[in-house]
């Protein structure tokens, strides 16, 4: 909790806001999601009912937690509004996915941690192709499937995401979006990221969830940024943000969302 607070200090001081922005594309994508953000403050209605309703929820799940734990919840039997509140995106963020998500062109998009389906919702909304979500614990498939239903294109892969992934990928589809928030260690991380890497081309967009989480998670996000064919990485600091456009201006920002 301390590394997370200190992290948040050097955030809070060293974030930028639009009027520092010289490139034409930075300045132009970030007020367009600041933008977006603005326009969809209140979310889709259907789904921010059903994120009320899990945080008034009193059910309780069994979680089979194949990551790094979380700070907030303990054990296998979880409380299903806990998990909502402490383990789901907040709206801004599922706002920030959808957009960076439509700014691609969508046809394939992975997110790795399913959770209760929020930000997989938000995601299918601007999905053209196929979207794969994974998640390693039953339950929450079941909760995101019941919230998902009829939508043919969302793919649901349980289990194990290292001995998974690899089999969805292996289809040769190029990945236009990809969401990394499931197992927040340094080592799942980055194979996560080598798995994907092949699949990734100058359309492509990267977000990986929780980048100061952990002493960990800061070193794969500064790994990561170092990666072949990153042209340019945000900070937005719940998550870190990839791109791969040769025509785009090279650079490392910190920004205010």
């Amino acid at each position: 909790m301390f590394f997370h607070l200190w992290e948040y200090g050097k955030y809070f001081f060293l974030r930028e806001s639009a009027y520092s922005l010289q490139s034409p594309f930075l300045y132009h994508l970030y007020t367009s999601l600041l933008n977006y953000r603005k326009k969809n403050k209140k979310g889709n209605p259907v789904l921010e009912e059903r994120r009320r309703a899990l945080r008034r929820s009193k059910e309780y799940v069994q979680i089979k937690d194949m990551g790094a734990g979380s700070r907030f919840l303990s054990g296998n039997r979880r409380k299903l509004s806990s998990i909502t509140r402490y383990s789901s995106s907040p709206l801004k963020y599922s706002l920030l996915y959808q957009f960076l998500c439509r700014s691609t062109p969508a046809h394939m998009v992975v997110e790795l941690g399913t959770s209760v389906g929020l930000n997989t919702a938000y995601l299918a909304e601007v999905t053209k192709g196929d979207l794969y979500t994974f998640e390693g614990a039953g339950s929450l498939v079941a909760l995101a499937r019941n919230l998902l239903d009829g939508k043919e294109n969302i793919h649901f892969v349980e289990g194990d995401i290292t001995g998974n992934l690899p089999l969805v990928l292996k289809k040769g589809l190029p990945v236009d979006f990809a969401l990394l928030d499931a197992n927040h260690t340094y080592e799942a991380t980055l194979a996560y990221c080598q798995m994907i890497w092949p699949y990734l081309h100058a359309e492509s967009i990267m977000v990986i969830g929780d980048i100061h989480w952990s002493s960990g998670m800061k070193k794969a996000w500064e790994t990561v940024k170092d990666f072949s064919g990153v042209t340019l990485s945000l900070d937005f600091f719940e998550c870190g943000v990839l791109f791969f456009n040769p025509s785009v201006q090279r650079g490392n920002r910190i920004l205010y969302y």
